[in-house]
């Protein structure tokens, strides 16, 4: 059994969701949510049906942890390899970062950003060792951890390494994001 319309702006607003991206989720336009929410329209059972599905899958989406998202293949440098490696494993699988390991533990993070500063210096990147040029760590965070907290770190950081302990067991990047649709 379907909840009360009158549930429809209360649940859309719980979920944080503007009325636009409630139509776009059910497949129908904003001034039919608008025109729903204010009671001046009775929808069909299709549509009210298309929007609760909607708000489901948004609690199911908010309840999914880092872990879930986590690409579990690491493509990582060691420090001690050249940055002419990295930038070839890199290149071979399209990544623009890797995190730098050393017996599985995250000791510094190798971006694009880090190869071109180097160069720009002066200096030759292919014979340097990626401990010469490599940056901060990635931000780290429990396999555990809500997806929101993956979200709002991923405003600031190129990617997240997804730890149990100090193991690493994944990494998320923006682009992982797109598994919670």
């Amino acid at each position: 059994m379907l909840p009360e319309l009158g549930e429809i702006g209360k649940r859309r607003r719980q979920a944080g969701m503007t009325q636009q991206q409630l139509a776009s989720c059910a497949g129908i336009s904003q001034s039919l949510v608008a025109k729903i929410e204010s009671g001046t329209l009775a929808p069909s059972y299709e549509n009210v049906k298309r929007i609760f599905e909607c708000f489901e899958r948004e609690q199911k989406k908010a309840g999914r942890s880092a872990g879930e998202i986590a690409s579990r293949k690491i493509f990582y440098a060691k420090p001690e390899e050249t940055v002419e490696k990295a930038i070839e494993t890199m290149r071979k699988h399209g990544f623009s970062q890797l995190p730098v390991l050393r017996q599985g533990r995250i000791v510094g993070s190798i971006s694009d950003e880090n190869i071109v500063g180097f160069l720009r210096d002066g200096k030759e990147a292919g014979k340097a060792k990626v401990e010469d040029i490599m940056g901060e760590p990635f931000a780290r965070i429990s396999k555990d951890a809500q997806v929101e907290a993956v979200v709002g770190l991923l405003k600031y950081e190129k990617a997240i390494v997804v730890t149990e302990g100090e193991e690493v067991k994944g990494i998320i990047t923006r682009a992982d994001l797109f598994k919670l649709f």
